[in-house]
C-alpha cells in the first residue's frame, strides 16, 4: 500500500466516524452568491492563447500516478438527454469531479508540479449515500478527485459568509473545520480566505486554523469583490526572504481577482510588485479583458525583496462569463447548446450557467495550447485556482 493510499484509507475512516448532518447549511441560492467573482466590465474579444508562445515549449514530464479515468456510466452522450421534467439526466457531482480530474491530468502531463487548487466544493471530496431521513449515511473519500488536487481554498470560514465583516455562523464554521480535519490526512495545502479588515478578527481566525498549517488571507472591503490588496496587516504575516517555488514552501498569500480599481494594467502590476507575498492569486486578464503578457509575469515572479514567488491563476470552470475572450456576440441560452440561463445570483450578473459536462465547454477550457488553461500555462503560471465548482449544487436544485 502506497503512502497516498494509506492516507486516503485513514481519511475514509475519519469521515465514516464524522457527524455529518447539518440542517443549518445554506441553500443553493446563497452559495451561488458566495462563490461568484465578477467584474463590471465590457465584453472582451482578445484570445489569450493566440498572443502567447506555443505550449510545446513547456517541458513534458510524467503526470502524477492516478487511477485510470473511466467515465461515469450515466455520463451524457448528447446534451438533450433529459428527464421528463426537462432537467438534464446527469450525476452532477460526479460530472464535476470528472471534469476536474481530466483537467488536472492534462495540465500535469505537461508539468507535474502544476498546482490544482479547488475553490470550495468541500462536499465533492466525499461520496455520500443519504438515508430515508436525508441524514448522511455512509461516506467514502472521492479518491481520484482528491489525487487530482494539490490544495483547497476555503472561502469565509470565519468571517463574511453572509455579509462582509460579519462572523460566519458558528455551525457553518464547525462544518468547514470538520472537513478540514478529515482532509488533513491527505496532505492538501489549505488556503483560508476571510472577509474582514479587523486585526483582532484575523488573529482569532488564525488561531482556529493553527493546527492545519493553512495559509490565511483576509480580503479588504468593499463587500467581497477581491479588488484590492489587504491593508490590514500592511505586510504579510510570515514575510520571508526565501525562494518560493511551490505552494508547500509558502507562508502567506494574497488574492486580487478584480483589478479594475487600479485603472491601468501597469498600476496593477506595480502594486503587486511592491509586496512580499509568497503566493499571488490573480486573474490572467487585467479587468477581465486585457491579457497579462509573458514579460508581465517575469516581473511579477519576484517579491519586493528580490526572491522568486509562486503565482496562481483564477479559472472559473462552472459558468461562462460574458466578458471573457471566448464569449461571442450572439451567444444566448441554448445557442451554443452548452450555454444555459443567466445566473441571476452572480455577483456581477455577467455570467451564464453552462452544461459543464459537455465536451464543447470543456474544450474551451483545456485540452490544447489555445485553450484557456493552455494560455495560462504558456504565460508561466504555477497553477490554477478553480472556481465554479459549486455549480453542481445549482443543477441539483434546478
Amino acid at each position: 500500500m502506497t503512502e497516498t493510499d494509506r492516507q486516503l484509507t485513514q481519511f475514509s475512516n475519519q469521515i465514516m466516524r464524522a457527524t455529518t448532518y447539518h440542517p443549518h447549511r445554506k441553500t443553493t441560492c446563497s452559495t451561488s452568491v458566495r462563490f461568484s467573482w465578477k467584474r463590471i466590465i465590457a465584453v472582451g474579444g482578445i484570445v489569450l492563447g493566440g498572443l502567447l508562445a506555443p505550449l510545446s515549449n513547456v517541458s513534458t514530464v510524467n503526470a502524477q500516478q492516478l487511477e485510470p479515468f473511466v467515465p461515469a456510466p450515466n455520463s451524457l452522450s448528447k446534451l438533450n438527454n433529459q428527464t421528463e421534467s426537462g432537467k438534464p439526466n446527469v450525476e452532477f457531482a460526479d460530472e464535476m469531479r470528472d471534469f476536474v480530474i481530466q483537467l488536472s491530468r492534462w495540465a500535469k502531463s505537461y508539468r507535474s508540479d502544476f498546482s490544482i487548487i479547488a475553490l470550495n466544493g468541500l462536499e465533492l471530496t466525499e461520496y455520500l449515500e443519504t438515508t430515508l431521513f436525508a441524514v448522511r449515511g455512509t461516506a467514502e473519500p472521492a479518491r481520484d478527485y482528491l489525487r487530482a488536487l494539490d490544495g483547497i481554498m476555503i472561502e469565509a470560514p470565519f468571517y463574511g459568509y453572509e455579509k462582509y465583516g460579519e462572523p460566519t455562523d458558528g455551525e457553518e464554521s464547525k462544518y468547514i473545520l470538520g472537513f478540514m480535519e478529515r482532509l488533513k490526512a491527505i496532505g492538501l495545502r489549505y488556503f483560508a480566505l476571510d472577509y474582514t479588515d479587523k486585526s483582532d478578527a484575523q488573529q482569532a481566525a488564525r488561531q482556529k486554523i493553527r493546527n492545519f498549517d493553512a495559509l490565511y488571507y483576509a480580503a479588504p472591503p468593499p463587500d467581497k469583490q477581491l479588488s484590492t490588496l489587504a491593508k490590514t496587516p500592511r505586510t504579510p504575516i510570515g514575510a520571508n526572504p526565501h525562494v518560493i517555488d511551490n505552494i508547500r514552501d509558502a507562508k502567506n498569500y494574497a488574492i486580487v481577482l478584480d483589478s479594475s480599481p487600479y485603472g491601468t494594467k501597469e498600476n496593477f502590476i506595480n502594486a503587486l510588485l511592491d509586496t512580499n507575498y509568497d503566493v499571488l492569486v490573480i486573474d490572467p486578464f487585467h479587468r477581465g479583458t486585457i491579457p497579462l503578457t509573458y514579460d508581465d509575469m517575469k516581473r511579477l515572479r519576484y517579491k519586493k525583496i528580490g526572491t522568486p514567488r509562486t503565482i496562481l491563476a483564477y479559472l472559473n470552470i462552472g459558468t461562462a462569463e460574458t466578458f471573457r475572450y471566448y464569449w461571442k456576440n450572439g451567444w444566448r441560452p441554448g445557442s451554443p447548446a452548452f450555454v444555459g440561463e443567466g445566473n441571476l445570483l452572480a455577483r456581477w450578473g455577467q455570467e451564464h450557467h453552462v452544461f459543464y459536462w459537455s465536451k464543447e465547454w470543456q474544450d474551451i477550457l483545456f485540452g490544447n495550447e489555445n485553450s484557456y488553461l493552455g494560455g495560462i500555462m504558456k504565460l508561466g503560471f504555477d497553477g490554477v485556482v478553480l472556481g465554479g465548482l459549486d455549480e453542481y449544487s445549482w443543477w441539483l436544485d434546478y
